[in-house]
């Protein structure tokens, strides 16, 4: 890194460490949620903002006749805004985020429970397991994903997910649930291990099917239900695509966590929802957020049931910076664009998969009119035709990553100012954005309480607190990463892995 640059980067550094500062003393002694709990549940909403959180709201209750649950969430626990920036940049990643969820500290992004100078770090649910509690991860990504991953294991890099796996079946949870069977299955790790049988020999049930996980009768359980992420839920619900929700996995996950006498932690994550608005992918986001709503619902009915359960939920970062825009004379047509959404029936994801390598303009225009219910223009078909077979993308910009499904949802914008012809969601961006983000508590002893603006790190405080825990990660400095960052003698290493992120 040149001195200029160094410079530039120990500027904002001071801005982040200024940032920090004044949160951590707003947040200091917050009334009304420091309450101590048997039992710990974090929900976490992966790439969720609030306008995605506003569209969700609009058309559960105009389409489908009911309020979230999120809503009543909101009503009746203590909410308020996190901050998400990681040590050493304003826009962070899911590890850097589930660390500081998960340390109480700042750390680079890239890394699991670690700084950047290789010191590791103890992860709560680290610490809970050494009380004797019984701890589980559920997610909708490969359940060796950074927010899952970060709460249990240490690993300078996040994308190791073979290592991590590994490591699962050390740090021994009673429960883990998502995707990812590349990283467990001997035929397709690069080493050949068969991880499936090394969990089976530890006493876990292993199960790669809804029928299999709903059979099963094991105490503790390895469930991967697809190759790498859980398909989105837009393509589980219209597509037929097999494979639990993320519903279904929480009610596998309760009751085996609440057997145990000392209590239980648990993450539950609605992973998708990032990837969806990386792919600007606007009734996949919706979709993915009506799934973890109907978990939120299990989880909450959970919560009023067992009254020594604490309810934490939040989400790490916002994506993509989707907005519904208002459209037609005084935007009195706004809330039709809602409406349009329910004319869509799969993702992209699962469009390009049927598409192919060279598919043509009218194949294209089939699929889109079949499975988005949008009628495109023969140059709109083209568009998107080329940015699959010449990588020829729009729109042109280095913020839009994610090709060429960020192409696919551009020749789906909406074309014209009078009327809502498609729907009026439009996007900033393919990548992370450093907005603030949905911060709340929901439980017994929980009162309500005017919390606004907090650090993402304070969660680490609440949760050691309700479980009666007194511990502190070391901490690193801006100007201390940056100086190791400065001495390194590359870049780090893009992976394909950090574009869904």
């Amino acid at each position: 890194m040149k001195r200029r640059d160094l410079l530039k980067a120990g500027v904002a550094a001071g801005a982040l460490a200024a940032l920090s500062a004044q949160a951590q003393s707003a947040q200091a002694n917050q009334p009304g949620i420091l309450v101590r709990a048997r039992n710990l549940i974090f929900f976490a909403y992966d790439g969720m903002g609030w306008e995605d959180y506003a569209i969700a709201q609009f058309y559960a209750r105009r389409v489908l006749g009911r309020p979230l649950a999120l809503e009543r969430f909101l009503a009746t626990g203590v909410s308020g805004l996190q901050n998400t920036h990681s040590l050493t940049s304003f826009v962070t990643e899911s590890s850097a985020a589930s660390n500081a969820w998960s340390t109480g500290v700042k750390t680079v992004n890239g890394g699991l429970a670690i700084h950047i100078d290789g010191r590791p770090l103890t992860p709560i649910f680290a610490l809970a397991k050494q009380q004797g509690k019984a701890v589980g991860v559920v997610t909708t990504a490969t359940v060796t994903h950074a927010t899952p991953a970060g709460f249990l294991v240490t690993n300078p890099d996040r994308n190791a997910e073979e290592q991590i796996a590994e490591q699962y079946l050390e740090f021994g949870a009673q429960v883990y649930l998502g995707g990812g069977q590349r990283f467990f299955d001997p035929a397709v790790r690069r080493d050949k291990k068969d991880m499936y049988a090394a969990y089976a020999a530890k006493g876990y049930g292993v199960v790669r099917t809804l029928a299999e996980l709903q059979a099963s009768n094991a105490s503790k359980l390895l469930g991967v239900f697809s190759s790498s992420h859980v398909p989105y839920e837009i393509d589980r619900r219209f597509q037929g695509v097999a494979v639990p929700s993320l519903a279904e996995m929480t009610r596998a996950a309760l009751p085996r966590l609440a057997a145990h006498s000392k209590g239980f932690v648990l993450q539950v994550e609605a992973a998708r929802i990032d990837h969806a608005n990386h792919l600007n992918d606007a009734a996949t986001t919706l979709w993915d957020i009506l799934a973890a709503d109907e978990a939120l619902e299990v989880v909450m009915n959970f919560v009023d049931q067992n009254p020594d359960t604490l309810l934490i939920i939040g989400s790490d970062h916002g994506c993509g910076a989707p907005a519904l825009y208002g459209t037609g004379p005084s935007y009195r047509l706004s809330s039709e664009g809602i409406d349009l959404l329910k004319n869509e029936k799969a993702s992209f994801e699962f469009m390009q998969a049927r598409l192919g390598n060279q598919p043509t303009p009218e194949a294209i225009a089939e699929l889109f009119r079949t499975l988005k219910g949008v009628a495109l223009t023969p140059e709109q078909a083209q568009a998107a035709a080329a940015a699959v077979t010449q990588r020829t993308y729009l729109p042109d910009a280095v913020r839009y990553g994610i090709q060429p499904a960020n192409t696919f949802s551009w020749v789906m914008r909406q074309t014209e100012a009078n009327r809502v012809n498609r729907a009026n969601i439009g996007w900033n961006s393919g990548q992370h954005t450093a907005t603030p983000t949905l911060f709340g508590v929901y439980g017994r002893g929980v009162h309500t309480a005017r919390v606004g603006l907090i650090d993402n790190t304070y969660n680490f405080t609440l949760m050691t607190r309700a479980l009666g825990i007194r511990f502190q990660n070391p901490v690193m400095s801006e100007q201390e990463a940056l100086e190791v960052l400065k001495t390194r003698a590359q870049a780090p290493i893009l992976h394909p892995e950090d574009v869904l992120a």
